[in-house]
């Protein structure tokens, strides 16, 4: 079996290290992540500019790993399309993030985004996100893993993923849930700042406001400590709204 790796928070973040030390020994692992932190980069891909690749010895001799100096996307479509050598990766991972990725999140997460790509290139992913703080990466691995062993992600359609948001508080819980995408907005703020030249420089601060919810949504379950499971696709049409809209046009092209 092979599998790829990869997360928004980099290379080296404490996420990644922790969820390849509990998958390292389950088949050929490649860890394709960017070189830095890359948090928010959503499903942004480098158009324009030019990619770097370098090795990086991950401590498992097994393991092959990549630091590219890319998106998380970025990095899902030049693992599948430059290192699978034309041997498919089996499953992908990406995380664990640190921190959630509910509701309107999976909108600018680049964790989600790397597991969506992974999908829509025919290859079953899970992102795995840590809410906290605090982070007890290692508790959450185990049960990350734990979840890759029980759930069958082959029964998945081809362009669906798991969106997995595991509570810090209780990250060795075995209880999880599957769950709908709830509703959060956000209070922005932007923090005015002054740099070392002299200039003045902004920095988003938004606080999440969360109001009233369905009780089989991502942000709930999290709320009452156990783990959200939640399968997404790309598929964005409103097709109540198409039907509505194809409606009225009939009847105005009378």
């Amino acid at each position: 079996m092979r599998i790829l790796i990869s997360n928004d928070d980099g290379i080296h973040a404490p996420g990644i290290r922790a969820l390849l030390k509990v998958v390292a020994d389950l088949g050929e692992v490649v860890v394709v992540a960017p070189d830095g932190q890359r948090s928010a980069s959503s499903h942004g891909i480098s158009l324009h500019g030019q990619l770097q690749a370098q090795p990086v010895s991950l401590g498992y001799g097994h393991v092959t790993g990549f630091a590219l100096t890319g998106t998380p996307v970025d990095c899902v479509k030049w693992a599948i399309s430059v290192v699978n050598h034309g041997r498919p990766f089996d499953l992908m991972f990406s995380g664990i993030n640190e921190g959630a990725n509910l509701a309107t999140d999976v909108l600018y997460s680049g964790t989600v985004a790397a597991a969506g790509e992974a999908a829509l290139l025919h290859t079953p992913a899970i992102a795995f996100s840590l809410v906290g703080p605090p982070f007890p990466f290692t508790e959450a691995a185990d049960t990350a893993l734990r979840i890759i062993q029980q759930v069958s992600l082959e029964t998945l359609p081809a362009d669906t993923f798991l969106n997995v948001n595991i509570p810090a508080k209780q990250a060795s819980t075995d209880k999880w849930t599957i769950t709908k995408l709830g509703a959060r907005s956000y209070k922005d703020e932007f923090v005015t700042q002054t740099n070392a030249h002299g200039q003045v420089v902004y920095r988003y601060s938004g606080e999440p406001l969360d109001g009233p919810m369905d009780e089989d949504t991502d942000v709930a379950a999290i709320m009452r400590r156990e783990i959200s499971m939640t399968p997404l696709r790309y598929r964005f049409t409103d097709y109540a709204t198409v039907k509505a809209m194809t409606a009225s046009e009939a009847l105005l092209n009378r």
